[in-house]
């Protein structure tokens, strides 16, 4: 696919989306364990009663460079298998179920410091059992992290091994503790929707976002100055926050506010990664300079179809562009680096 986002803008992403801030400040976390442990307590959610796939190694694997020690009151870093996240994004307002309006799914590959992320348009269009065709984000409202997660192994043909969760608002929190992110705004963003409170209203030019504008701007898609961007358009601009916050959370900044950004992610984040786990991600991807991070996107085209009776727009995505994410998928679960 040529040189990816990443490639481009450096290393300095985190392995996953929603641990952005956890591993930029993970250097400090060793200054008090029990905020560690209780924030990880907070996040354990289990999807169900379904039992979780161990992504344990069954013997220690070389990872080029010994891992962090971390301190004696945290779990010990026991090396993890590749395995499978999706990482959910989750729009949820006052009066309504929760929306999946950003999805990222993960293959993480401790034993080689690499991670494979391709990310999923929210509109996308694909059967969500129980449920028929309908938009991949409808999912989260539906059946929560267990329906979502079962649409998409349909999808990808793949088992997902853990999930982790954020909702909004804690994005929103996280982003004015760390005193805003700086962004490139390349065109006026407008958008006024009084129904659930949107009213982004954003111009052009390099300045620092609070943590309400800054979710404006990776929602943004529908606008009221013409046509309107694509789910690709919007993801690009998840990503370019992402990479920002990820710096932010390299800062004494991020280091005086650890504990405080420890108490928010514990109160809006949720994940069925245990906390042994976590301390093994921690101690083996902390140094950003030491690991590989790829971003994929899955391509497709934004149509208007009839769906019970409404015609409305999906994002479709073509048999040979599913296959092609199916085969990458493949290719790092098993091992294979760069699609070779």
């Amino acid at each position: 696919m040529g040189e990816t986002f990443l490639s481009r803008h450096g290393r300095r992403i985190v392995l996953c989306a929603v641990l952005f801030l956890l591993v930029g400040t993970a250097g400090y976390v060793g200054y008090s364990a029990y905020h560690y442990k209780r924030m990880t307590q907070e996040w354990f959610q289990p999807i169900g009663e379904e039992e979780r796939t161990p992504i344990h190694a069954p013997t220690v694997q070389p990872l080029g460079q010994t891992p962090r020690p971390l301190p004696e009151l945290l779990p010990s870093p026991k090396p993890l298998k590749t395995f499978t996240l999706l990482l959910i994004g989750s729009d949820s307002r006052d009066g309504e179920r929760a929306r999946a309006d950003t999805m990222l799914l993960a293959v993480v590959r401790p034993a080689d410091r690499r991670a494979y992320l391709i990310s999923i348009p929210r509109d996308s269009y694909m059967v969500l059992p129980g449920r028929g065709y309908d938009k991949v984000n409808h999912a989260l409202a539906y059946g929560g992290p267990k329906l979502l997660k079962r649409s998409l192994e349909q999808f990808f043909q793949v088992n997902i091994d853990r999930y982790m969760k954020i909702d909004f608002d804690g994005f929103r929190k996280i982003v004015d503790e760390l005193g805003g992110v700086q962004i490139h705004v390349k065109k006026r963003m407008k958008y006024t929707d009084p129904t659930d409170n949107t009213y982004i209203d954003l111009y052009p030019g390099l300045q620092t976002l609070n943590g309400e504008q800054a979710l404006d701007y990776v929602r943004y898609r529908k606008s009221d100055l013409g046509k309107e961007d694509s789910d690709y358009e919007r993801i690009k601009r998840q990503q370019e926050v992402l990479q920002a916050l990820a710096g932010k959370g390299e800062t004494l900044q991020a280091f005086i506010k650890a504990f405080t950004l420890m108490e928010i992610l514990g109160k809006h984040v949720k994940t069925d990664l245990s906390e042994e786990e976590i301390a093994s991600l921690l101690a083996t991807y902390y140094d950003p300079k030491q690991h590989h991070l790829e971003m994929d996107t899955l391509n497709g085209t934004d149509e208007r179809i009839w769906r019970n009776g409404i015609r409305g727009w999906y994002y479709l995505v073509p048999k040979t562009e599913r296959l092609r994410v199916q085969k990458r998928l493949m290719q790092e679960i098993n091992g294979k680096q760069d699609g070779k």
